[in-house]
């Protein structure tokens, strides 16, 4: 499935964020979301909270999971009754188009308190322009999480499985609470493994491998109307997106806009499918890059590199704005406070600026 053209149109030019924050007070961060991110809000995670880091927040449900260790355990008492009983609730979920809330795919407000309360704050602004959740990626996932000895899960097949349709149907099940906000839904993959695709740090990770993932994550997500995106903080090879059911590319334009541009002709093809490309522009991964920049300085940076885009593609400046969001180029989960309020003005502004050139 691909984005229509009707969504794409009403996407443009729009800001949204990666959603982790470093506060402890869910309240705090969607009120700073609604406020200025008004237009495509997210829900709030905040890593700072043991319960919220990156892989044990979307983990809830996996036989064999040990929640302390971050592993999954196929030798633990009564895993292999969790393991079918997993694949039941899965097969009814799916083939049986069952409910979800009756199954270990929904989020529950002890795992994710802040998807609850955006639905809570944001229903009276209702219908949203868009909204958007977010979900550990299947491929980072499956290589953070072990197993005992020592291996990510990804090495085992039927391991990788489960995570992948645990993914699928969470972020499935987002798409389906979020839709009482906005008709259009997106739901984020965060992966920042993918960085290390093609390295040794991955030996004998295929490409083929790491698109049937994503592939079957995206079923799900477009089963339910919803779109997809992948966040990717660090440099990849990025025709592996761009050849994805992908829908929305998110990227670390501050820092790898070279290596990302270099994929011209993997993006003029994307772009032409009604692809998205949300740049990350408001530099959040080092607190000094964040402390001299300015609003106007990262528009003309995007201003330099739609440009050569184009010129690179043969596509008009016209088309890749119509295809782009605007976001920080990471999570600001590290970031001092003041820093954070500073990245989400700045975003403000920039979007306000290149709004005006739409």
């Amino acid at each position: 499935m691909i984005c229509s053209p009707k969504n794409v149109s009403k996407l443009s030019g729009k800001a949204t964020l990666i959603g982790s924050f470093p506060f402890e007070d869910h309240r705090e961060a969607v009120k700073l979301i609604l406020e200025y991110t008004p237009e495509i809000p997210c829900w709030p995670q905040l890593p700072a909270l043991p319960s919220e880091g990156m892989l044990i927040q979307f983990s809830r449900g996996l036989p064999g999971f040990d929640p302390e260790r971050l592993r999954l355990n196929p030798e633990a008492p009564g895993f292999e009754e969790e393991r079918l009983k997993f694949y039941e609730e899965y097969l009814t979920a799916t083939e049986a188009e069952g409910d979800l809330e009756e199954t270990r795919f929904k989020l529950t407000p002890e795992e994710a308190p802040g998807f609850f309360l955006l639905l809570e704050e944001a229903s009276e602004k209702a219908p949203l322009p868009a909204v958007k959740g977010q979900i550990t990626g299947p491929f980072t996932l499956a290589v953070g999480l072990k197993l005992p000895d020592g291996r990510a899960v990804f090495y085992d097949p039927e391991l990788r499985d489960i995570v992948v349709k645990l993914v699928a149907l969470k972020a499935r099940w987002q798409v389906e609470k979020l839709r009482t906000l906005s008709e259009i839904v997106i739901i984020f993959l965060d992966e920042p493994a993918l960085s290390g695709f093609g390295s040794s740090a991955f030996m004998g990770v295929s490409r083929e491998e790491v698109l049937a993932m994503l592939n079957e994550v995206a079923t799900e997500i477009h089963r339910a109307g919803g779109l997809i995106g992948a966040h990717v903080c660090g440099n990849t090879d990025w025709s592996l997106l761009t050849t994805s059911p992908i829908n929305i590319i998110n990227y670390d334009a501050y820092n790898f806009s070279e290596n990302f541009i270099a994929y011209d002709q993997d993006l003029k093809e994307f772009i032409k499918r009604k692809g998205l490309i949300a740049w990350g522009l408001i530099p959040t991964l080092r607190a000094e890059d964040l402390e001299k920049t300015t609003p106007e300085e990262l528009a003309e940076r995007f201003k330099s590199l739609v440009l050569e885009l184009a010129v690179r593609t043969d596509l008009s400046k016209e088309d890749i704005l119509n295809h782009s969001l605007l976001t920080p180029s990471c999570g600001m989960g590290t970031l001092p406070r003041e820093l954070t309020l500073k990245a989400l003005q700045d975003l403000k502004k920039l979007t306000e600026i290149v709004r005006s050139a739409l």
